[in-house]
């Protein structure tokens, strides 16, 4: 059976980059390079990112696109229940928590407020949850002033019941 065609209704959950619509392989694509700039300490994935940015956002709406993203980032990055795992920018596979970070993000475009927030839940502790969420609605606000919507994908992704929070979570991200 072939994949429904981007902005149908009622996707299934996409297992690889090409699956993607441009709007979440936008969020994955930069969310990998954001954090191996932060992982290398380089700021050219940062610069690669921005560059992407403005080009499907323009440079006003990109430049606001990317605050919300690297908000979104940085309260991942300071809040995350645990490990966060995440593939190469070159790499078709998708993972669990890419896929969830872009779900978040149409979640907030979509108006699915306990959608987002559970998601925001599973990545990230209870104290930056909101904060997650703010960011995210604002990168998903930009995007869809651009035309860059997501599309509404049926049901919640598969994740574990939430019980309390793990012990020690690793705040860094892989």
């Amino acid at each position: 059976m072939p994949f429904p065609q981007p902005g149908q209704r009622d996707q299934p959950w996409p297992t690889s980059m090409n699956e993607l619509d441009p709007s979440e392989r936008l969020v994955i694509w930069s969310f990998r390079r954001w954090v191996l700039g932060l992982k290398q300490n380089t700021a050219a994935h940062w610069d690669f990112v921005w560059n992407e940015f403005a080009r499907q956002l323009g440079s006003q709406d990109g430049r606001e696109a990317l605050s919300g993203f690297a908000c979104m980032v940085k309260a991942l990055q300071c809040n995350a229940r645990r490990r966060i795992h995440y593939h190469q920018p070159c790499c078709p596979a998708l993972g669990a928590d890419e896929v969830s970070i872009a779900c978040l993000v149409a979640a907030c475009q979509n108006g699915q407020l306990g959608l987002a927030r559970s998601l925001a839940q599973w990545l990230v502790k209870p104290d930056g949850s909101d904060e997650m969420i703010t960011a995210a609605t604002r990168l998903a606000q930009r995007m869809q002033s651009r035309g860059l919507v997501f599309p509404e994908r049926c049901g919640a992704p598969a994740m574990p019941p939430m019980t309390e929070p793990v012990p020690q979570a690793v705040a860094a991200l892989h």
